[in-house]
């Protein structure tokens, strides 16, 4: 009989135990939320990556399960009012332990007591296991022989405190990536314009992210701290769970990963507003400065790569050490007579780029040279420390990169006339602009319009239209041949359109602070009124930086019109000189036996 009444009460009691409230209390927060026109506040509209359209109607690219209310993607107000409806109702089958974020933003937004909540034991495990504290936005330089890495990547790496020093390799990175399957080329580039593929956020170990960009790939990787609260980075955490099955469209150029990090960012901290800063693309670049002039970047870091270690060991050796780096790596020993030959430290040196190229070489093959580097270590050994530390020349940081986009203002001749310049450069940077930050002595242009007036014809005319421009040179070693290369389609006057495009070859010289020759076989097709005129023939460029703020091009060309059945020497001089955020050129050419020559001034746009 006792038993009988002690079960009947606890049934009686159950509801009481339980989370959940009543129609009222929803009522009453539903009301509250009109009142107060939540679904218009900023903080709602940033946790569902709402966005204003030119109508003045707000819609989300987030797909997938992320939604509640049928048509929440574009109706903040449906979704919010929904939301309230399913989160605090404890018969409904969606959990708050899948809406971490909203439910906490919802709780502070009407005062509710966290014990009238429900309760996320699996979830709270999983994140002080995780231990982040703080969230670092880390930018992996740009990569030309990867598209989508064109334009430099950024990803976010979550932060443990008690990963003090080389331990914050075990904290976790947070990336958000075009999921692409297999398919590479032509057609992997348009569909990433198109926004074909999609895009969704992942979690791997931080270490696994630092053998993938800064081992595999040779890029080097800045960490800047993210100036958020404890609390900032926890409410991060618990909307990336609430992304966890829902993906957008990537878009290459805009819808990419870094728009995707300030949108997170900006639903940590809904104060901020970043993404109203950009209107058509979003460059890694341009977003580390729009949050460092927010405040949100503090102290940064260089991790620099594996192969700039390698590279940097390389271009410190001499003529006889790299003879004998080549023979020792091909013969996996150190009996080799051009080995023998050299002094002690010479040896020493030789045999550190030796170990130091055999770990690249580990990941770029998928293989371990355990026993080699055994052999070669012993032999290292046996030298003593006779060799001084290698110093690496940190590159200028990203943030003094120069402006992404800009406008030329000139004056110039072109053979006997005189013209005035307007040139406008959406993106990204040439052969002659401030590289910090940048692939050195690389070119990715797009979108440039070259606008000019003839006083003696009074009038303006499209000289030239670039819609895509790039050059990737690496330079050969010993050891590595890697293949360089050019393209360039646009329009010259008159509309004409021309394709042009080269591969070939790149070498360094230990000149000023920095030279470079690159040497292409290309091909060149214009299209005069509608005929195609094919060239065929030779590129050379010699690139020079004199200083950070000074380097020249000297570039010359000579060509065979399969047409015409006649060659061709073009030749072309440019400098440049940077003057805080603003360049002074120099550019004299001689092309098809016209001369013109032209000064401008480079400046950011605002």
């Amino acid at each position: 009989m006792v038993r009988s009444s002690l079960v009947l009460i606890f049934l009686m009691m159950a509801p009481l135990l339980t989370w959940g409230f009543s129609l009222q209390d929803i009522s009453s927060f539903k009301q509250q939320a009109l009142a107060k026109n939540l679904d218009q506040s900023s903080a709602w509209l940033k946790l569902g990556h709402y966005r204003k359209s030119l109508s003045g109607k707000y819609k989300s690219p987030i797909r997938g399960e992320f939604f509640i209310d049928q048509n929440g993607a574009n109706d903040p107000k449906a979704e919010l009012l929904a939301t309230i409806d399913v989160l605090f109702d404890s018969k409904t089958s969606i959990s708050q332990c899948k809406y971490l974020a909203r439910t906490s933003w919802l709780k502070n937004t009407f005062d509710i007591d966290s014990s009238l909540l429900e309760k996320c034991p699996e979830r709270a495990a999983w994140k002080d296991r995780l231990g982040a504290t703080e969230a670092h936005l880390i930018f992996a330089a740009s990569d030309l022989s990867s598209a989508p890495s064109s334009f430099g990547h950024t990803f976010l790496r979550l932060h443990n405190p008690k990963n003090t020093g080389q331990l914050d390799l075990l904290d976790y990175g947070i990336n958000y990536a075009a999921n692409t399957g297999t398919e590479d080329g032509a057609l992997y580039a348009m569909k990433g314009l198109f926004g074909f593929y999609p895009g969704t956020y992942s979690m791997l170990p931080y270490h696994q992210k630092i053998q993938e960009y800064s081992n595999l790939e040779g890029r080097d990787l800045w960490e800047y701290k993210l100036n958020l609260s404890p609390a900032q980075v926890e409410f991060m955490i618990d909307h990336l769970i609430e992304l966890d099955k829902a993906y957008a469209p990537y878009y290459f150029v805009d819808e990419n990963c870094s728009s995707q990090m300030l949108e997170l960012i900006e639903a940590a901290s809904p104060n901020h507003n970043l993404t109203d800063k950009f209107h058509d693309m979003v460059i890694p670049l341009d977003t580390l400065k729009v949050l460092n002039s927010q405040g949100l970047l503090l102290a940064g870091k260089l991790r620099t790569s594996l192969q700039t270690e390698w590279r940097t060991r390389y271009a410190q050796l001499n003529f006889a050490e790299r003879a004998a780096l080549h023979s020792v790596l091909t013969t996996k020993s150190d009996q080799s007579h051009s080995y023998r030959a050299l002094s002690k430290k010479e040896k020493a040196e030789t045999l550190e780029a030796a170990l130091s190229y055999l770990s690249i070489q580990e990941y770029r093959e998928g293989k371990e040279y355990n026993e080699d580097k055994y052999k070669l270590s012993i032999s290292r050994a046996k030298l003593g420390a006779i060799t001084d530390p290698v110093t690496i020349t940190p590159p200028k940081s990203p943030l003094l990169s120069p402006s992404t986009a800009a406008f030329y203002l000139g004056y110039g001749k072109n053979d006997e006339d005189d013209y005035y310049q307007f040139k406008y450069r959406r993106g990204f940077h040439d052969l002659l602009s401030d590289d910090s930050g940048l692939a050195p002595f690389s070119q990715l242009n797009f979108l440039t319009f070259d606008l000019r007036y003839a006083p003696s014809e009074q009038n303006w005319d499209l000289y030239q239209f670039v819609f895509l421009s790039a050059v990737s040179t690496s330079p050969w070693t010993q050891l590595e041949k890697p293949i360089s290369w050019t393209m360039e389609v646009g329009t010259e006057p008159k509309l004409n359109p021309y394709v042009n495009g080269g591969v070939g070859a790149s070498f360094d010289f230990p000149l000023m602070k920095a030279t470079r020759w690159s040497l292409f076989a290309v091909s060149e097709n214009s299209f005069l009124t509608n005929i195609p005129q094919p060239f065929l023939g030779a590129k050379s460029m010699f690139m020079m930086k004199w200083l950070d703020s000074f380097c020249t091009l000297f570039q010359n060309e000579y060509l065979y019109s399969t047409v015409r059945g006649e060659f061709q020497w073009n030749h072309l001089f440019a400098g440049s000189l940077s003057i805080g955020t603003t360049e002074l050129r120099l550019e004299a050419e001689r092309k098809d036996r016209i001369d013109q020559w032209g000064i401008s001034v480079v400046l950011p746009t605002p």
